[in-house]
């Protein structure tokens, strides 16, 4: 990607360039002083190292610099880094996640999203740096186990942030206690905005994105090669979610031990039994 933009705030309108290499891809967005752009330029967004990994690419702490007229502001970030995407597949995932980028501002208990950016030549999504999540906590606990009370307090913070995505179109597909975060006043927050639905229906090098949309241990049975056994719909979100309430309850992850292959086997074996 390439920005033609400061990395000041500006009250003037101006226009910046998306996406990069080929020309043909570019796509030129207008804001406004009242539209804030989702572009972060690569060189204010700096990798520190890598937390985690997971289905869609990898997590690193970062440091997001931003610079005003007055002064210098560090972030420290958390940056989702996807797999490879297809060069003639990112003005479609851009348009998506511009979309998903201003639905997403203001709510309580969805991650706050710094923007979008590339490193290395991959998109990185930069969002707010928690200091833990749930599935962190029960790592800590004898058995995992998370108290009732908590998993009822925690469920609750969760639910309200699913139904405020849900309520601007978002299906967020990769519901687990390790994309659920903890605030610093252990309040539970979406770490995850829908990234499976921002890659959904896109021609992607990698064939298990296309053929797995969401982590194995908690995907509805219509999130197995979604395009036959589909439609996705929010309903599909409620699976996740009922998975990890249960796992945070018992301390036992869903179909734990079995590769995605037997998960798979299994679980779309006990669907065609009803």
């Amino acid at each position: 990607m390439a920005g033609q933009r400061s990395d000041s705030q500006s009250a003037e309108s101006f226009e910046y360039m998306l996406l990069e290499r080929d020309p043909d891809l570019y796509r030129t967005v207008f804001s406004g002083p009242s539209q804030i752009s989702p572009w972060i330029y690569p060189s204010v967004l700096t990798l520190q190292h890598r937390i985690g990994r997971g289905p869609f690419g990898d997590v690193w702490i970062a440091t997001h610099h931003q610079r005003t007229e007055d002064h210098d502001r560090y972030h420290e970030v958390a940056v989702k880094m996807l797999h490879p995407i297809r060069e003639d597949q990112l003005q479609a995932f851009s348009a998506r996640f511009d979309e998903i980028f201003s639905k997403c501002q203001g709510l309580s208990n969805v991650c706050f999203l710094h923007g979008i950016s590339t490193q290395n030549g991959r998109i990185c999504i930069a969002m707010k740096f928690y200091e833990g999540s749930i599935g962190d906590k029960m790592a800590r606990l004898k058995g995992g186990r998370i108290p009732l009370s908590d998993v009822l307090r925690y469920g609750a913070d969760l639910a309200r942030g699913i139904i405020d995505l849900h309520s601007r179109g978002i299906l967020i597909l990769n519901l687990k206690p390790c994309n659920f975060l903890l605030d610093e006043r252990d309040h539970a927050v979406l770490g995850d905005f829908g990234i499976p639905s921002l890659l959904f229906g896109l021609a992607l090098p990698n064939p298990d994105l296309i053929q797995r949309l969401g982590t194995p241990n908690y995907m509805a049975p219509e999130q197995w090669q979604p395009s036959i056994r589909g439609p996705i719909s929010y309903e599909t979100d409620l699976w996740g979610f009922a998975c990890s309430i249960l796992e945070m309850f018992s301390g036992i992850q869903p179909w734990r031990g079995k590769s995605p292959d037997e998960i798979m086997t299994a679980l779309i074996g006990e669907v065609l039994k009803i």
